[in-house]
């Protein structure tokens, strides 16, 4: 008599939260709280929360009694894969080390020290530029002070934010010199580094790889409608807040709308996927990638603004966003994501 065993279901486990602010929770939590479950997987969220306390449960749950660390990674410890949510420098770079490399639970995405170079837009832009890939003219800077020689060699208006911020946190667009200043100091209040870099006019696109098994797939492009009205995203164009600070949402993108598939010729198309191709393995990144670029209004040469190797699975995030656009079975997708993570071998 035959019977039908059901396959054993792999233990996928959500790193949820951030150990060092509530913004960074707020923000994981928002894009984490949807994330699909393909067919063959079972979900367990280990929650961070600011005061070093976690949380584990089969759902994301806040409400469930907090545990200490050892005390998570006890409970954590048949996990088969894990998927980081976190968007702190912490969650990003340490909390993925300690995952793969301490607790040999192999991840989906980059690694650790993958993000910890990725997240310093200046060292992202050298390895571009070692790569062959076009970035735009810039410096770092740990003071207000600038030297003539330097500022020489830039054009205007410059872009001023922190080296190893996100979401536009400290960033200005400076048009004149007696403003560059205050730029910096702003900027150096969210990173004790500061990126200055020239200001490249034009479109700005977001483009995505997937990698699945030896072949790139590239989702379909998102362009935000930025304007001379608007010449840059600001964090209230990313995000939105409740009054009194409280992140909300994502931005609804009133004042720069986002299209998505954006309209782009054939030629473009292919040399931001090449450009995008480069990159993902020139910094070796794993499964996905996704890069923002502007294409300059008079020379149509395309330059990479910076690297973001996130991707939280939910119907919000970037690249579901890109996949769904094109009508792209998000779930199947993710499930062949996971399964190549989870077959992964970890040292």
């Amino acid at each position: 008599m035959e019977t039908n065993t059901k396959p054993m279901s792999l233990l996928s486990l959500q790193l949820v939260g951030s150990p060092t602010s509530q913004f960074f929770f707020d923000l994981s939590v928002l894009y984490a709280k949807d994330v699909v479950c393909p067919e063959g997987f079972d979900l367990l969220f280990a929650i961070a929360y600011p005061d070093g306390q976690w949380s584990v449960s089969t759902h994301l749950d806040t409400s469930v009694p907090r545990v200490s660390l050892s005390e998570m990674i006890q409970k954590v410890q048949e996990a088969d894969l894990a998927v980081p949510h976190m968007f702190c420098q912490t969650g990003l770079t340490s909390i993925r080390i300690l995952f793969e490399e301490i607790l040999h639970v192999p991840l989906v995405g980059a690694s650790g020290q993958v993000l910890s170079i990725a997240q310093n837009k200046h060292f992202t832009k050298l390895i571009a530029q070692d790569l062959g890939v076009s970035v735009p003219k810039g410096c770092c800077t740990i003071s207000t002070v600038i030297a003539p020689e330097i500022l020489s060699d830039f054009s205007w208006p410059v872009i001023v934010k922190p080296n190893c911020a996100d979401n536009s946190e400290g960033l200005s667009l400076v048009k004149e010199k007696g403003a560059l200043s205050e730029a910096i100091e702003k900027a150096l209040s969210f990173d004790a580094e500061v990126l200055l870099e020239e200001f490249i006019p034009g479109r700005e696109l977001r483009g995505a790889v997937i990698k699945q098994g030896e072949q790139y797939y590239t989702p379909a492009f998102i362009e935000y409608g930025v304007s001379q009205a608007r010449p840059i995203r600001e964090k209230e164009d990313k995000l939105k807040f409740q009054e009194d600070g409280q992140l909300l949402a994502q931005s609804e993108k009133h004042q720069v709308p986002a299209q998505c598939p954006a309209m782009l010729t054939e030629e473009l198309k292919a040399e931001l996927t090449q450009m995008m191709i480069t990159l993902h393995e020139g910094l070796h990144c794993r499964d996905f990638s996704m890069y923002d670029f502007r294409i300059h209004a008079q020379t149509g040469k395309p330059y990479l603004l910076e690297a973001g190797l996130f991707w939280s699975f939910s119907k919000t995030s970037m690249i579901s966003s890109m996949l769904q656009a094109e009508g792209a079975d998000l779930v199947a997708i993710t499930k062949t994501l996971w399964t190549t993570a989870a077959k992964r071998a970890v040292t």
